[in-house]
């Protein structure tokens, strides 16, 4: 690509593209290539004038100019790496249309005649006095019936400059609150776009693991229970039900068989589905995204309803007020005066905007907030459960032993496990199959298709004979494996803290794998964290033994646990705490704690979780420790204090410009850009962050815990097991 260099001077270079102007399309291949490199700062690209000023670091002044005298605009590599959204042709398009306003604004006061100027006012104020009349007779008590009646006033009265006035600061209002709205929910949708890097892809009679990048049209896909559909497509093979919750939000999962459609995002409870893909671009999922946060009821919290129905009442009180002023005064500028005011905008534009950017916030944390409500909850929640496999211990634990019976080869035991454990991922799964690959073991699938059952373990068929690997409950209670006495002796030496998966091969026990699942060294203190933030009761539920879970509630300083339990005992406890008035969080991160993340009042999945534990869970904490649990509860406390104060200030504030216009204080006009400069310095406000950064820390959090010792953990309530 040619270019001219306009200007350069220390880390700053301006160049000219020696184009008449650049596309949209065009613009974005040149911005998001620039920006995404390490040497570039800032990049603003001038679409109009096909011009672009870069500031670079150190000495890359040379390496640039060479890359972008070779870069092609319409180099289709470059293209499909442009986002869903273009955040930069969005903020120029709302540029472009303020300035568009403005200029025409000029134009009309400067250079048309007086008598077209009023016929251009008249038209310009028609739209809204019609919507008013149209609001009035069907009885909705809008702020556009006030604001239609300051029109008509103004121009009743011939006082076409307050009415050319009050129509152009409210449309320039509505631009710039679109704007900012748009913004967010932008931010805030690919912040929850899908993001997945690996698919089991069906050749001939085996799926093979694949980066999805390598996924075209037709192709074949295997997805097994508890696992995200990564792409749309036509199911051709298996039946499931699927919760197609982040597209409808209905939890109620759907049943799908061969020639149903499937949608990317969606995640199979039961069954497996092989699927013939039918679409590989983002942009459908990202549309669905952004339609699914903007009709969400739960973007609403109930503090925003709560202000909602208090200002929705105000507005014929304001409306009312301006026809007593106009009788009492006879002055048709105090009323018209009067009827600038609007009470909703700020609850109704500039709370949800304060929403928006928290969640937006949030993801900048590394944690995924899918509504404005739960947010609410988490500053009210005075009870927390934990899961402990993934949540409290770390989500890669690691194969320390594997004690074989009947003479049993180790690794081949170990090969057979991964082989098993690597089509329903959890974090025990992960790390059998990845001790299989530091072992340098080749587990080929030679058994048959596999089948998970929820809370137990996997069944499958080798050689003949039926395999079954899983709990203790599942393989020696329930399969009724045998088990000498000697190797049960074994088994029973092997340390305490580790976590035990079981295996039998035609009814006989052949191996069990004893897992380390140390605890996560922030654990402690992040227990010690939410006491101080207002959480008073903290519980911890396993399906572990009772010896690993005493072991590690008293390293985390949990003093209440539950041991042995299954996915209802979890959500029946997450019930009766909730019927007992608490607000209740459940954190989990695998397929057993889906019924109790779905309870919950909020429920929270960690990232390195099963995918159906995302999907249910209203919040995902993706970062490497639970340290985001902590910013969750700051952020949640600061925003509802920031909504509070954004209701406050708006009915405060509006509630002056009223008795300015009662009393003759401020014209139309002025009442029109003092409500309107409120409601966008609300918007500006409460889009700033609400934390310093991430992984703030407060006073209190930065305290070293004086006196901190290991609590004992209780005995287990025989309810539980």
């Amino acid at each position: 690509m040619r270019y001219r260099i306009v200007h350069r001077s220390r880390q700053r270079v301006h160049l000219d593209l020696a184009k008449r102007r650049l596309t949209g399309q065009e613009a974005d291949v040149l911005y998001y290539t620039l920006i995404e490199r390490e040497d570039v700062e800032t990049v603003q690209v001038f679409a109009r004038a096909a011009e672009v000023i870069i500031r670079y670091r150190g000495e890359a002044e040379a390496d640039l100019l060479d890359c972008i005298g070779e870069m092609d605009l319409l180099d289709q590599a470059l293209i499909d790496n442009l986002p869903a959204v273009s955040a930069r042709a969005t903020n120029e398009f709302y540029k472009d249309k303020i300035a568009d306003k403005i200029l025409l604004r000029l134009v009309k006061q400067l250079l048309v005649p007086t008598p077209v100027r009023v016929v251009w006012t008249i038209a310009d104020g028609l739209p809204y006095i019609i919507k008013g009349i149209k609001d009035i007779f069907h009885r909705n008590f809008s702020a556009e019936i006030v604001h239609a009646s300051a029109i008509l006033a103004s121009l009743l009265t011939q006082d076409f400059s307050t009415a050319s006035s009050i129509i152009f600061l409210t449309d320039v209002g509505e631009i710039l609150e679109e704007w900012t709205y748009k913004k967010s929910v932008d931010d805030l949708a690919q912040s929850l776009a899908l993001n997945v890097s690996k698919v089991w892809k069906v050749e001939g009679d085996s799926s093979v693991l694949v980066s999805i990048g390598q996924i075209k049209d037709g192709d074949r896909i295997q997805v097994s229970i508890g696992n995200m559909i990564p792409l749309d497509g036509i199911v051709t093979e298996g039946e499931a039900l699927v919760n197609q919750a982040a597209l409808t939000g209905e939890p109620i999962p759907v049943e799908k068989r061969p020639d149903s459609d499937v949608f990317a995002g969606t995640v199979v409870e039961e069954g497996e589905l092989i699927i013939q893909v039918k679409g590989v671009s983002g942009d459908t999922r990202y549309d669905r995204i952004v339609h699914m946060i903007e009709e969400s009821e739960s973007m609403s919290s109930v503090t925003q309803s709560r202000a909602e129905k208090v200002v929705s009442r105000l507005i014929p009180y304001t409306f009312g007020t301006a026809i007593l002023t106009g009788l009492l005064t006879r002055n048709i500028t105090k009323a018209a005066s009067v009827l600038m005011v609007d009470f909703s905008c700020a609850i109704e534009v500039a709370m949800p905007i304060a929403v928006l950017s928290a969640m937006r916030e949030a993801g900048r944390h590394q944690i995924t907030v899918k509504g404005g409500k739960f947010l609410e909850l988490i500053s009210e929640a005075d009870t927390v459960v934990f899961d402990k496999t993934g949540t409290l211990t770390y989500a890669t634990p690691v194969v320390e032993q594997v004690v074989t019976m009947e003479g049993r080869d180790e690794n081949e035991m170990l090969a057979l496990a991964a082989c098993l454990e690597e089509h329903f991922p959890h974090s025990l799964a992960n790390a059998v199959v990845k001790a299989a690959k530091d072992r340098n073991l080749n587990h080929k699938e030679i058994h048959t298709k596999p089948t998970y059952i929820v809370a137990h373990g996997i069944v499958s068929t080798l050689h003949g004979e039926r395999v079954v690997i899983g709990s203790y409950h599942f393989v020696l209670e329930d399969e009724a494996a045998a088990i000498s006495d000697e190797d049960r002796e074994r088994v029973r030496r092997m340390p305490a803290q580790y976590s035990r998966l079981y295996m039998a091969i035609g009814g006989r026990m052949a191996a069990v794998i004893g897992i380390a699942d140390p605890i996560k060294e922030e654990t402690p203190e992040i227990i010690r964290k939410l006491k101080e933030n207002g959480i008073e009761h903290i519980v911890m539920m396993t399906g572990d033994s009772e010896r690993t879970a005493e072991a590690i509630a008293g390293e985390a300083g949990i003093t209440e646990f539950y041991a042995e339990v299954l996915p209802e005992d979890k959500a029946n406890y997450v019930q009766q705490e909730r019927e007992k008035g608490r607000k209740v969080i459940m954190i989990g991160d695998g397929i057993n704690d889906s019924p109790a993340l779905s309870a919950a009042d909020v429920g929270i999945a960690m990232k390195e979780g099963a995918d159906i534990a995302r999907e249910i869970a209203d919040i995902t904490l993706s970062g490497k420790d639970l340290q985001g649990l902590i910013e969750l509860k700051q952020m949640s406390r600061l925003l509802m204090a920031r909504m509070n104060s954004t209701a406050r200030f708006g009915i405060a504030f509006n509630a002056a410009i009223l008795v300015a216009g009662i009393a003759g204080l401020v014209v139309p006009g002025t009442a029109a850009f003092l409500h309107n400069a409120s409601t966008i310095g609300l918007c500006l406000r409460n889009m700033t962050e609400l934390l310093e950064e991430p992984g703030h820390r407060s006073e209190s959090d930065s305290a070293p815990a004086d006196g901190a010792t290991a609590a004992v953990a209780l005995p287990v309530p025989a309810s539980a097991t």
